[in-house]
């Protein structure tokens, strides 16, 4: 059976949406395994809508702790997919990643070379661009947080520390 989300291409799309929509050409993304987070809000109208709710704090029942759970759990997962994702754009020379030197974790430099800007200007990438935009609305420094700072603004710290565990 096929699952778009896990369909490589579709992944591809998203990260070059969340690097270009974040202004990765110019500063590198700090620590890779935050694109987790930011691309299942990114991947579809629904998760954005639930986004805003929870950064906003009316996440209140059940059902929402529910999701949200979901939600932390499939970026977890997704990290992995992620970086192969990543290791393949840098073979294309697309991006570039390097080990920071203040913390040891993996930056991503969005390169714009006449692949990405063909796929620019085909629109292939402006939802995507403008959900990210509204989550940099959100969370304006996401590009340089920690992990744990992005985890705990958005799902809330004694929600992720229950959750870790």
């Amino acid at each position: 059976m096929f699952i778009l989300e896990e369909d490589y291409y579709f992944i591809t799309i998203k990260i070059l949406s969340i690097l270009k929509a974040l202004q990765c050409d110019k500063k590198p993304f700090e620590d890779y395994r935050k694109l987790g987070i930011i691309f299942e809000f990114v991947k579809n109208q629904e998760n954005m809508i639930f986004f805003e709710k929870l950064v906003n704090q009316k996440a209140t029942n059940i059902f929402d702790n529910e999701r949200a759970i979901k939600l932390f759990c499939d970026s977890k997962l997704s990290v992995s997919v992620i970086k192969r994702v990543l290791f393949f754009l840098e073979k294309q020379d697309m991006i570039e990643m390097n080990k920071s030197q203040k913390n040891g974790n993996i930056d991503v430099l969005l390169k714009e070379n006449d692949e990405f800007k063909s796929l620019i200007e085909t629109d292939a990438l402006k939802e995507d661009i403008n959900r990210c935009l509204i989550i940099k609305k959100y969370i304006p420094k996401i590009r340089n947080l920690k992990l744990s700072t992005l985890q705990e603004k958005v799902f809330g710290y004694n929600e992720v520390a229950k959750w870790e565990d």
